[in-house]
């Protein structure tokens, strides 16, 4: 059987430091490449400040997300603006060098030169947002995702976490280690510039609704909290002892939806055999719904109603994701430490059986690989 990781022997720069660039380095890191965070002197990454932080540690490695996202990773502080030699020392014979926008091929081609400067920035490059400055919030809104989502009144509620960032780097590194693959096949030659922009790779989450908003030229309206036509009941319901995730949508689930709930006498009404007409009476249900589920066990609604082929879901609390037997059986969490604190983080989201990935693994302090990477 294979041992050795899948990408051993590639030599990743990372001179971007952002949470994108941070997760596509991550995904190289975790398969065996050599990465190496090459880290402004005075404060190093900007994800070294970004939350969540570990109780008691000080800045700059407090940040759980960069360790998360730097695990078995170099640190080498240069300020690459005025030491330009030591970077062109640094990027000899790299395979990737990750990149927010500052630098192009000729920087790295002389020393490496079948590189891929992987570009990765909120809008590209090129095109009419490439200027504009952007975040989560602002993917999540050009995608349609967030206009319907919260009460009627107010504004609307934002995912937050860095999501899209994720996602981001994700394409990036799918996009990047295919032309990696392509200069091993001999199917490439040289080095080359790819442009990854993180909207553009959020628009696979995009709300068909806006969409048809958009050509439609009608403006919908946000209809509160659980309610997003034309489906009802769809939405996360409070139970007794946990959170019941609900899409009732045929005439079938509704009245096996409505005998879970000992709700009968609206199973058969004539109104509600279609989503839109349970919708127009939301008043009225939506109480009743909310009354019931909140009297029952989530993990019993969920057997029960998969018996009734009724589309259910338990939808875990933090606490209780680590707990998930399909995640507990597939092995999605695993923990590591950053200074003296343990805490559990995802696993890469694709397996190897032959050279498995990296789990865990060490994180460096800002510029602790100098010595062996700097002369």
């Amino acid at each position: 059987m294979t041992t050795e990781a899948a990408l051993a022997g590639l030599k990743v720069l990372d001179l971007a430091g952002t949470i994108a660039s941070g997760y596509c380095g991550k995904l190289f890191a975790d398969h065996g490449a050599q990465v190496i965070n090459v880290e402004p002197p005075d404060g190093g990454f900007e994800t070294r400040r970004e939350p969540p932080f570990i109780p008691g540690a000080d800045a700059p490695e407090s940040s759980a997300l960069h360790a998360y996202l730097s695990t078995n990773k170099a640190s080498v502080a240069l300020d690459v603006g005025t030491e330009p030699e030591q970077l062109s020392r640094l990027a000899r014979d790299s395979a990737v060098v990750l990149d927010g926008g500052r630098f192009d091929c000729a920087a790295f081609a002389a020393v490496a030169p079948e590189v891929v400067v992987s570009t990765i920035t909120w809008f590209g490059r090129h095109g009419p947002y490439a200027e504009f400055k952007g975040n989560g919030a602002v993917c999540w809104s050009l995608g349609g995702m967030v206009r319907n989502v919260g009460p009627e009144q107010g504004p609307p509620w934002v995912p937050t976490g860095c999501g899209a960032e994720i996602v981001g780097g994700l394409a990036a590194y799918i996009g990047t280690l295919g032309q990696v693959i392509a200069r091993v096949m001999g199917n490439a030659l040289g080095p080359v510039r790819l442009d990854t922009s993180i909207h553009e790779s959020n628009l696979c989450f995009t709300e068909v609704g806006g969409v048809g908003g958009y050509r439609s030229g009608r403006r919908g309206k946000r209809l509160g909290v659980n309610r997003f036509a034309p489906t009802y009941p769809l939405g996360v319901y409070a139970c007794a002892d946990g959170w019941l995730g609900v899409t009732a949508l045929t005439p079938l689930q509704w009245r096996n939806f409505c005998s879970l709930l000992a709700m009968d006498q609206y199973a058969d009404e004539p109104d509600y055999q279609t989503a839109i007409g349970r919708l127009m009476d939301y008043d009225t249900l939506e109480p009743i719904i909310r009354q019931r589920v909140r009297k029952r066990s989530a993990a019993e609604l969920v057997t029960r109603g998969q018996s009734l082929r009724i589309p259910l879901a338990p939808v875990p609390t933090m606490e209780e994701l680590f707990s998930v037997d399909q995640y507990v059986h597939r092995g999605a969490f695993t923990g590591m430490s950053c200074n003296g604190t343990d805490f559990k983080v995802p696993v890469t989201p694709f397996r190897l059986y032959r050279t498995p990935a990296n789990v865990g693994g060490e994180v460096e302090g800002l510029g602790e690989s100098n010595a062996e990477f700097l002369r």
